[in-house]
């Protein structure tokens, strides 16, 4: 069903581990979610997802969208700030441009290479301010971390991104967030009533639901981190492009 025949929870864990069982690695670098590399300590070799061809490495990798799709109907932005839990914007990042949504990713600096929680680099397509100006969209999504990681006060105390997750309730246009992310639409005043977020959240979150691993609430929707990031991508996924091209996803 995708170009390279990817799975992908397959591609999702091997962001997550890292493959640190198997090589010391320096490099991932996402662009938007297209190229894909890593580079052992041990070997002067390139690993890819997909590709055979070296001179391909500085490629954007295309995801195909479902079959039968047309061409993307549906915007989201992802946010990311430095400290950012990848797994937690790749894997959802992923999800929808299978599902045809045309996503956008934001550094909050004009630094567009974002460094991770553990290390992995992630290359925005464009700065916040930029985003912005190219909005709306039908999707804000802001991938968190644990608390004590500095993306999370960092993505608190931006006003530009406080102003989008008010404008974005205004204007009844879909907001996501997982693991500590719902603190920052706690603080921008934008959470719904029933949410879920990462179980350390409870100080700043006492109502959060650990139950669900997925919680949507009108027209927001968190979830708990890194382990559910796969169904937090396909509950965006069926918001936005309706629950069949959801199922087709996750086929």
């Amino acid at each position: 069903k995708t170009m390279h025949k990817i799975d992908i929870r397959f591609a999702i864990l091997l962001a997550a581990l890292g493959l640190s069982h198997a090589f010391s690695f320096t490099t991932f670098a996402v662009k938007g979610f297209g190229a894909i590399a890593y580079r052992s300590k041990q070997s002067s070799e390139l690993f890819r997802t997909a590709s055979t061809r070296k001179e391909d490495c500085k490629s954007p990798l295309t995801l195909k969208a479902v079959d039968g799709a047309a061409g993307p109907t549906k915007t989201a932005l992802c946010v990311l700030a430095e400290g950012v839990e990848e797994l937690e914007a790749v894997g959802p990042i992923d999800i929808l441009r299978r599902a045809n949504v045309k996503v956008t990713t934001a550094s909050l600096t004009s630094d567009l290479v974002v460094a991770g929680r553990n290390g992995i680099k992630i290359m925005a397509d464009m700065d916040l301010d930029e985003a912005i100006r190219l909005g709306p969209y039908d999707a804000v999504i802001v991938p968190g971390g644990p608390p004590a990681v500095p993306a999370v006060g960092t993505l608190q105390r931006d006003a530009r991104l406080t102003k989008l997750l008010q404008d974005q309730k205004a204007a009844n246009r879909l907001l996501g967030s997982i693991c500590a992310g719902p603190t920052v639409l706690h603080a921008a005043g934008v959470l719904g009533g029933a949410y879920t977020a990462h179980y350390s959240t409870r100080p700043v979150l006492p109502a959060l639901d650990e139950a669900r691993p997925v919680v949507r609430d009108g027209m927001v929707i968190t979830s708990q981190g890194a382990g559910t990031s796969v169904d937090f991508g396909l509950a965006l996924a069926e918001a936005l492009a309706g629950p069949a091209v959801r199922d087709e996803v996750a086929r």
